[in-house]
């Protein structure tokens, strides 16, 4: 008598999985090319019906993407800026997290972008960004506290996000540039919002 051992995921590990080759196939052939397919290829899956039965259809899918990245990316960003005390300090923290994760993380900050791109507006929001208004609430309050200059949080909340989206496309192939262009990045807005006469 002979005993087969089968390998069951579960609902979440076989998300993971999915969604983890959806990453790799959209960074390396772009939005258009991801297909359910191509996604069971990679992933190693016996049909595309695997895929079919976690996400309704590739929107959801897409939208699964981007909030694992957002997810992973929030699990390094926001303990850094709960550790300062100030929100220059914070603000500060929030760049510096931000473009490190995208550095260590090129794949999916190559996926994120595809998908924000090509992706219809309808899509679950995925068009929607919600990063730049919670950016200008903290850009306001240190307004408001004498920590930044008198400045229009919104107008400096969405340059410091284009300048990160930007960073996300164009980032330097070497680490050693990147970490370069992370700290003039840092330090261009840390100039660009701090009160005069203070260093």
């Amino acid at each position: 008598m002979t005993t087969t051992t089968r390998s069951y995921r579960s609902t979440e590990e076989r998300r993971r999985e999915i969604v983890d080759a959806t990453i790799r196939v959209l960074a390396e052939h772009g939005f258009a090319a991801t297909s359910f397919a191509r996604i069971r290829e990679v992933a190693g899956l016996s049909s595309t019906r695997m895929i079919s039965y976690h996400f309704a259809d590739k929107a959801a899918l897409m939208g699964a993407v981007v909030e694992h990245v957002v997810q992973n990316a929030g699990a390094v960003m926001v303990p850094a800026m709960e550790a300062e005390l100030t929100l220059r300090g914070k603000l500060t923290a929030y760049i510096r997290t931000n473009l490190r994760f995208l550095a260590e993380n090129r794949l999916a900050a190559r996926a994120v972008i595809e998908v924000i791109s090509n992706a219809p507006r309808a899509d679950n929001g995925i068009r929607e960004d919600t990063s730049a208004l919670l950016l200008s609430v903290l850009l306001s309050q240190g307004r408001q506290m004498g920590e930044f200059r008198a400045l229009d949080p919104m107008v400096v909340a969405r340059s410091i996000r284009a300048s990160i989206d930007a960073f996300a496309t164009t980032m330097p192939a070497s680490d050693e540039a990147a970490r370069a262009a992370i700290v003039e990045i840092v330090e261009l807005f840390d100039r660009a919002t701090r009160p005069e006469g203070v260093r």
